[in-house]
């Protein structure tokens, strides 16, 4: 088939998004200077981290335009002190009050939100954690400040074991490929799905997808300098028939129909099951889409002209991926 590295490499290029981003440090660090100086007396101290796919190096610009920040805050308290989990919670919430017009404390996080022009921009999530507790583990802060109390609550949880088992997963230039993958596959879903509700698998559930032997390394060694050439048409094209393997068929009570169900169970605590918002509905239409990605990822490998190919993966990835466009042997260009 031809060779895409190029253009795949340039589709990377294109989406991709880490640490590196000056509006999203620049975010991140006013708001961390504006909670170190107006957060209450009575808070517990805290050290501040990382996290999510900007921590992991998987990052991609956001088709809406809503750049979302993962920050964790690990405070020197015992959850065992505080039945309430939202009280720390509000530490945060009350110290980042009146930054913008939205601070709200959500199930999982405080969430700063950012608007341009009336609409979301950026959003910074803070995680709480309670990070001295007697049997050495981490847990988050759960529950809204208004919910009942049987939702207000602690669980257990590895973000910063999380971040290092994906980023040691493989080494070097394996890596990258592994990271550009996901990129891809994250990429795909943010293209193809609606940013709204459940219907959608999240970037970590496709993240331990990849993570968990659906991706593997391909590559090739150029017999002349020895180098290794890296193919990601091949990778993702692998990818995407693990993922689809992945999946099996049995009978939903709550649909009343056979569908095509998947899990992937984080691999920290709280070793959740990833898909576990998606109804069988979402899960069976997951599938057929992903099939569908299959088939278009196997229509490319039989096309001998690059911008027929090229075109393919556009419908698949959308306008960032490139369209190269095929020279003639007299040496003039078929138009893309």
């Amino acid at each position: 088939m031809i060779d895409l590295q190029k253009e795949f490499i340039e589709f990377h290029d294109n989406i991709k998004l880490d640490d590196e981003n000056q509006k999203l440090r620049d975010k991140r660090e006013i708001l961390l200077k504006k909670l170190k100086n107006n957060i209450s007396d009575e808070a517990a101290s805290y050290t501040t981290f990382n996290q999510g796919s900007y921590a992991m190096g998987t990052g991609i610009y956001p088709e809406d335009e809503d750049y979302d920040i993962d920050v964790g805050l690990k405070f020197d308290i015992n959850k065992d002190d505080y039945d309430d989990a939202v009280e720390p919670k509000k530490w945060v919430r009350d110290a980042l009050d009146g930054h913008t017009k939205h601070v709200d404390i959500k199930r999982s996080c405080v969430t700063v939100t950012y608007q341009e022009n009336g609409k979301s921009a950026y959003h910074v999530d803070f995680a709480v954690y309670a990070n001295d507790n007697s049997d050495g583990k981490m847990y988050i802060a759960k529950g809204k400040e208004f919910s009942d109390k049987e939702y207000r609550y602690w669980e257990e949880s590895d973000p910063q074991g999380l971040i290092k088992l994906i980023k040691n997963k493989y080494s070097g230039d394996d890596a990258a490929q592994f990271r550009r993958t996901i990129r891809y596959i994250k990429k795909w879903k943010t293209h193809n799905f609606s940013s709204v509700g459940d219907s959608a698998p999240t970037g970590i559930a496709l993240t331990i997808l990849a993570y968990d032997s659906c991706f593997s390394v391909n590559k090739t060694t150029d017999w002349a300098t020895k180098k290794s050439v890296y193919d990601d048409f091949s990778a993702l094209h692998t990818c995407i028939k693990n993922i689809k393997s992945r999946f099996s068929y049995s009978w939903s009570e709550l649909a009343q129909q056979m569908c095509y169900k998947i899990s992937a169970n984080l691999p920290v605590a709280p070793y959740s099951n990833l898909f576990s918002k998606m109804t069988d509905k979402q899960m069976d239409e997951l599938y057929s889409r992903i099939t569908n990605m299959l088939s278009k990822l196997d229509e490319v490998k039989g096309k001998t002209k690059r911008s027929e190919a090229c075109t393919i993966l556009v419908e698949l990835f959308g306008e960032e991926f490139p369209v190269t466009v095929d020279k003639s042997i007299v040496g003039t260009s078929e138009s893309a």
